[in-house]
């Protein structure tokens, strides 16, 4: 009996190799074997998830404005929420980074007018597949002055100008106080 294939069956090695063909012999002959065939052909996809572990009862409450770990890059998270999975690639270990804007109301069409920069103090590593939990508070984080922990002044400029330039396009961080200074403050560069 001829049987006419439209697909060619996917050439691999290994476990997934001996599925393919299984289903593809099991489909000739009308059976659906489906189930070994999805393992086979899932996306690797590994994800972050960055949340913001600060109360929501501290005045001003610590908004995280943005967040940035590897490729993946977050948008606002109010204190005691958590974002969205987003797609990233495994790694051993890679530091993140964090703009806190103290006060700021997320729902405000208004950007942020002062920001508390953060860099994590371990780098953090995810395997294929997994899913990485980037917790943000001062227990994992350095550069939040209000808690006595600072980054020095010029690991603070290597992070607004390269990891979050947007925000700091016409204004200058001092890391010393955790003060975002205007342009007739932050002088010449």
């Amino acid at each position: 009996m001829a049987t006419d294939i439209h697909e060619p069956v996917p050439v691999a090695r290994g476990r997934c190799a001996a599925r393919r063909a299984i289903v593809a012999v099991a489909a000739l002959s009308g059976l659906a074997g489906v189930a070994g065939l999805v393992a086979c052909f899932r996306r690797p996809e590994t994800t972050v998830v960055v949340d913001n572990d600060y109360s929501a009862a501290v005045t001003p409450a610590p908004v995280i404005y943005r967040a940035y770990w590897q490729t993946a890059s977050f948008g606002p998270v109010a204190p005691g929420e958590a974002t969205d999975a987003e797609v990233a690639f495994p790694t051993s270990g890679v530091t993140a980074y964090v703009l806190l804007a103290p006060g700021w109301d997320p729902a405000s069409s208004r950007p942020p007018t002062s920001f508390v920069v953060l860099q994590s103090k371990a780098e953090y590593a995810v395997d294929l597949y997994g899913t990485l939990d980037i917790h943000v508070d001062d227990t994992t984080f350095s550069g939040n002055c209000a808690a006595g922990s600072l980054l020095s002044q010029a690991q603070a400029d290597t992070i607004t100008r390269l990891v979050f330039p947007d925000s700091f396009a016409a204004v200058r961080y001092e890391a010393a106080t955790c003060r975002t200074l205007g342009p007739r403050d932050a002088g010449a560069d």
